[in-house]
């Protein structure tokens, strides 16, 4: 619109629409809700209470299963010359048989822990192998693990992969299951590395029983040397499951202390009803016990403490 200002025209500049109020008339006065993008607490402490990776994501499929062949296969194809020379031909296929379910249950960083006691194990086998030839207590058939010898050292380990695949919908379960799994195979190396080592350098070996001294070799009996060999091995392969997040660090002490149960507990068979009882109480009947028995410990105590 035009104006007469003091003999001058003078242009006036158009009314300002009002701003729209910044928030809806009903919304209440006051300071702003912040928005965040953190969890709620009670998610993050479900969060912090989850364990470290689930022992089996789901049900295999056959696309999964498929996997799970052609990886152990590829393994046992490529590293056929090192498994042949600490298993049998049939002692192999039982033992691919073990592998695979093992890496079906607890995906690659199990089925590494598999590969690593065969492959302690078997070198503690070969320690001190000319002492041991002399004495009469090297392995019978040059230290080749026959089917008998594979279920001897696995049958746990596979009753708890097996376990954990039938009921991998409950995750507090798989990790017990998982911690039995670690455990068992702990307690074998564990015993195999006591059981070596003592035969090559023990330098008093005595019955558990009586605590008399006896020939090295000679079952139900232990060595200061063989005892802490075992110790350490079990600690060595416990914290690699650790590492390999199998295990936390409370699982982890579990395992070595559910190992030194066990090997213990197949000393205290050795000198008495194995004495007895040889022909049903053979040496691969007593691992299963001692094996066992100590992923029966490690998911006892891992219950128990509700960790």
């Amino acid at each position: 619109a035009l104006h007469h200002a003091g003999g001058g025209l003078r242009q006036q500049a158009p009314a300002r629409a009002p701003r729209p109020p910044s928030r809806s008339a009903g919304a209440p006065a006051g300071p702003r809700p912040k928005c965040s993008l953190a969890a709620p607490p009670a998610r993050l402490a479900e969060r912090r209470q989850r364990p470290r990776g689930r022992a089996v994501p789901g049900a295999l499929g056959a696309r999964e299963l498929g996997h799970v062949l052609a990886i152990n296969s590829s393994v046992f194809l490529v590293g056929y010359k090192a498994l042949s020379s600490g298993l049998s031909n049939v002692g192999i296929a039982h033992a691919w048989f073990l592998g695979t379910v093992c890496l079906a249950a607890f995906q690659v960083q199990g089925y590494v822990l598999v590969c690593a006691y065969f492959v302690f194990g078997t070198l503690a086998t070969k320690v001190g192998k000319k002492v041991k030839i002399a004495e009469g207590t090297y392995e019978r058939n040059e230290g080749k693990r026959t089917p008998a010898s594979v279920w001897g050292s696995g049958f746990a380990a596979a009753a708890c992969a097996l376990a954990a695949l039938a009921f991998h919908g409950d995750g507090a379960l798989c990790t017990t299951l998982r911690t039995g799994f670690v455990a068992s195979f702990a307690t074998k190396l564990s015993d195999t590395v006591a059981s070596e080592i003592g035969k090559a350098y023990g330098r008093t070996t005595i019955l558990i029983t009586s605590l008399k001294p006896v020939p090295r070799g000679t079952d139900g009996a232990v060595s200061l040397e063989g005892t802490f060999a075992g110790l350490a091995a079990s600690a060595v392969y416990s914290a690699l499951a650790w590492r390999l997040g199998q295990v936390d660090p409370t699982g982890a002490a579990v395992c070595v202390c559910a190992a030194f149960v066990a090997t213990n507990l197949e000393s205290l068979l050795g000198a008495t009803l194995q004495r007895d009882y040889a022909r049903v109480l053979n040496n691969d009947v007593v691992n299963i016990i001692m094996i066992s028995a100590g992923a029966a410990v490690a998911m006892g105590i891992k219950l128990a403490l509700g960790s």
